[in-house]
């Protein structure tokens, strides 16, 4: 999990299951680095990961993950962001987790 020493964070949960009893994965990173995603993303015409804010919850069903993963991938193939590659993988597998689930799932995005 890679958080940033300073500043506010951004978590990123994909859960699966029912929202009485769901299993979860998470990742953690800071508000700046999840911003500079988002406007990349933004700036490349990936609907999905560029229309995503870090203020506030945000929640994705099961095909929104999925087109998230697929957009990360592009962001990822583009090389815009190389140095938040890891960042990028790590998203990237919560959106699949959560897509490829066999029950209910979705996943949400909570900043400060």
């Amino acid at each position: 999990m890679a958080v940033e020493s300073e500043g506010e964070t951004v978590d990123i949960r994909a859960f699966r299951g029912s929202r009485k009893a769901s299993v979860y994965r998470d990742y953690v990173l800071g508000e700046e680095r999840f911003a500079r995603v988002v406007a990349t993303a933004a700036e490349q015409g990936l609907t999905v990961l560029g229309s995503l804010d870090e203020h506030g919850p945000r929640e994705l069903d099961k095909a929104a993950c999925m087109r998230l993963a697929e957009e990360l991938t592009q962001l990822r193939s583009s090389g815009a962001l190389v140095d938040l590659d890891d960042d990028l993988v790590a998203i990237a597998e919560l959106a699949r987790w959560c897509a490829h689930a066999g029950e209910d799932a979705w996943l949400r995005i909570e900043g400060p």
